[in-house]
């Protein structure tokens, strides 16, 4: 990052002793970026490289030759070859007491902070911080270091003014720096390398303007900015942009503000920043030959909102994406949501080209729309080259994405709908201010009640018949699952078995064809689409033939009324916010990942021709549900958790409820079964 922008000249490699002396290994010296391969360059970049690196391989070689001692960083094969000395026996100048003021500043704003804590302030230097550093992640580094992506210029210049209040320098200084940071990286002219110390590379090599700016050269690498008059505007007139944010902080709410703000704010900031320059070039893992010293550190990325993946980075400069796995966290680039042609695997994934699914004996009959129309749609977007949507960290590619809330008249329902959702949500906010052990045992016993109501009693036993229970135990949890308020048996029944029927098409509830929040909770405040996607014959007519799932039809939400109303009687407002908002909130969103993130992210044992996967930490929070992948796989079985490490807490209840002879006819599948819907088979 650059705080600065002025000039000091290199001084002369001098030895230096620490606690840990070693005597260079060859393969330390290639850690360092030393005897290094030559490196492929982003195009932006190629044109920068014009000094080679063979005066530091000397220096090296020699080094070894004679047998002398090198540092070592703390827990780390880096070599500290010319640890710099910035504080002392040295001249500052201007700009270095300026950058070492406004640093000083800072941290002594954010010692004030537990002093003036409110929420209000916290939640202000969250917002802020959030801002800020997609400012600098996304505007400074991405899009303006690297153009890993193109944005329209009024979005641009508001990334860029965002990443200004970061307090990391105007983005022309900035870009500098890191540009000439990959040019040279982990050499003597690299301006933050660990070559240099650990906190050289941290935060000292901001206090040494001259240096910096010799390291730099004359040669500009931002003339791309340098052209634009709204980047020269910026960097003329740096310095008030953050002091106007701290003047309309301290008058919005007085020093508090001000301290977390500015203080708390910008110093996490500073640090999240310096520790991808320092820590991802020293611990971590190395995915790729970058010929340098830059790690992937996991704890990095999530401070730095994905900048951590530092080795995928050195590796491909030019790309959006940092996180280059599923499983590496990225903030950044959820934010940029970049566009890629899908390749033939990610239409494999997608659901398309489908082979036939053997569905379970109850949804056979409902079998009577084939996919081609999807199938057909895939193909000619495919030949025609045309760019697909993803979902973030994954291959599940957005065919038709479906907006709910603008555009549209809302119904009657959609708006019970949403009120219902909208009025839970905002009671489980209220949980940490109304907070008692009483309340919290009520909910969490709740919560596991209403939520075998769902998974086992609608779920297994009423959607799929996977066993057979006596009608006063059946109805029994089906009376639970309604307290989970998501609605009724008939309702909730008919729509599931719909999903089976149509998974992953165009006419499934809840897909993530139509992106991932739809398929999370959107698709509930959309009635008339739900609706015509089931279409007009039933397919509960099992349910519907009985009186009491009528019943709770007729009178469903009479029930979860009476007991918010129990709830207020017995504990007050604690017991309505924990065992209402908290409970049920917690329940939508165990039950929507499974819509969602378990047809998204995960693994796949089995040969289902659709998305569902098997996610371990769904099938935790939902009571096994989340074992998805096994479910699409044998609809009619009432283990989920077919792996004995496969955590299943409603096949653990089923399975207590056969040995004291409550549930009979459990279906499992057979190995004959298995041995078909395997992939390798």
């Amino acid at each position: 990052m650059a705080l600065i922008s002025s000039n000091l000249s290199f001084s002369r490699l001098q030895s230096v002793t620490t606690t840990t002396k070693t005597r260079p290994s060859p393969c330390k010296r290639l850690n360092s970026g030393f005897h290094q391969p030559q490196r492929k360059q982003s195009p932006l970049h190629s044109s920068y490289v014009t000094q080679s690196r063979w005066k530091v391989s000397a220096v090296t070689k020699e080094a070894d030759q004679e047998g002398k001692t090198q540092d070592t960083l703390w827990f780390s094969d880096v070599v500290v070859r010319n640890r710099r000395e910035v504080f002392w026996r040295r001249n500052w100048n201007v700009l270095d007491i300026v950058a070492a003021g406004v640093v000083l500043s800072m941290h002594f704003l954010a010692l004030c902070a537990p002093f003036y804590f409110t929420w209000h302030a916290f939640w202000v230097a969250f917002g802020l911080g959030l801002v800020s550093g997609l400012g600098i992640t996304l505007g400074y580094h991405r899009n303006l270091c690297h153009r890993s992506f193109k944005l329209p210029k009024w979005l641009e210049y508001s990334f860029a003014y965002c990443g200004v209040q970061a307090l990391q320098w105007d983005p022309i200084g900035w870009v500098r720096t890191h540009r000439c940071h990959h040019q040279f990286c982990d050499t003597e002219r690299d301006p933050h390398s660990p070559i240099h110390g650990f906190w050289f590379s941290h935060i000292k090599w901001i206090f040494d303007a001259k240096t910096l700016t010799q390291k730099r050269g004359e040669a500009s690498n931002v003339e791309d900015l340098e052209k634009q008059a709204y980047y020269r505007f910026l960097q003329a007139t740096y310095f008030l942009h953050p002091i106007a944010c701290a003047v309309l902080l301290y008058s919005l709410g007085g020093f508090p503000f001000l301290v977390w703000g500015m203080g708390v704010r910008v110093t996490v900031s500073y640090h999240a920043t310096f520790l991808v320059n320092s820590a991802s070039h020293i611990w971590g893992s190395q995915a790729w030959n970058t010929g340098d010293l830059s790690k992937n550190n996991l704890w990095v990325a999530l401070l730095s909102f994905g900048e951590g993946w530092h080795n995928n980075h050195h590796a491909f400069e030019y790309s959006a994406r940092h996180g280059l796995e599923w499983w590496q966290f990225d903030l950044t680039c959820v934010t940029t949501r970049t566009k890629t042609r899908p390749s033939p695997c990610k239409l494999l994934n997608s659901g398309f080209h489908q082979p036939q699914r053997k569905h379970s004996p109850l949804h056979s009959s409902f079998v009577t729309q084939s996919r081609w129309k999807v199938s057909a749609v895939t193909k000619e977007a495919d030949q025609e080259g045309k760019t697909q949507d993803t979902i973030w960290f994954s291959d599940v590619v957005v065919r038709n994405r479906r907006e709910v809330f603008w555009r549209r008249n809302w119904n009657v329902l959609d708006i019970v709908a949403a009120g219902v959702v909208l009025s839970m949500h905002l009671l489980a906010l209220c949980a940490p201010f109304y907070f008692t052990w009483h309340a919290f045992w009520v909910a969490f016993g709740l919560t596991l009640v209403s939520g075998l109501g769902i998974t086992l009693g609608y779920h297994r036993n009423l959607c799929h018949r996977s066993f057979k229970l006596p009608k006063w135990l059946e109805y029994s949890f089906a009376y639970c699952g309604v307290q989970a308020l998501q609605w009724d048996p008939i309702r909730w029944v008919s729509i599931h078995r719909c999903h089976h029927q149509f998974c992953d098409t165009e006419r499934d509830p809840h897909s993530p064809i139509h992106g991932f929040w739809f398929s999370h909770i959107k698709w509930i405040f959309d009635a008339k689409t739900l609706t015509q996607k089931r279409g007009e014959a039933s397919n509960v007519e099992d349910l519907e033939k009985q009186a009491y799932y009528r019943f709770l039809q007729a009178t469903y939400f009479l029930h979860p009324i009476a007991c918010a109303v129990l709830l207020y009687s017995l504990g007050g407002f604690p017991f309505l916010v924990w065992g209402m908002g908290v409970r049920v909130t917690v329940s939508y969103h165990a039950t929507f990942l499974v819509n969602s993130a378990s047809h998204i992210w995960g693994s796949q044992a089995w040969n289902t021709g659709d998305l569902s996967k098997n996610n371990l930490g769904v099938a935790l929070l939902s009571l096994g549900e989340g074992w998805h992948n096994n479910h699409h796989a044998f609809e009619y079985s009432a283990r989920h958790g077919l792996e004995w490490w496969q955590f299943d807490l409603t096949w653990y209840v089923i399975r207590f409820l056969q040995v004291i002879g409550l549930a009979t006819d459990v279906k499992l599948p057979s190995q004959a079964q298995k041995q078909r819907m395997s992939l390798n088979n």
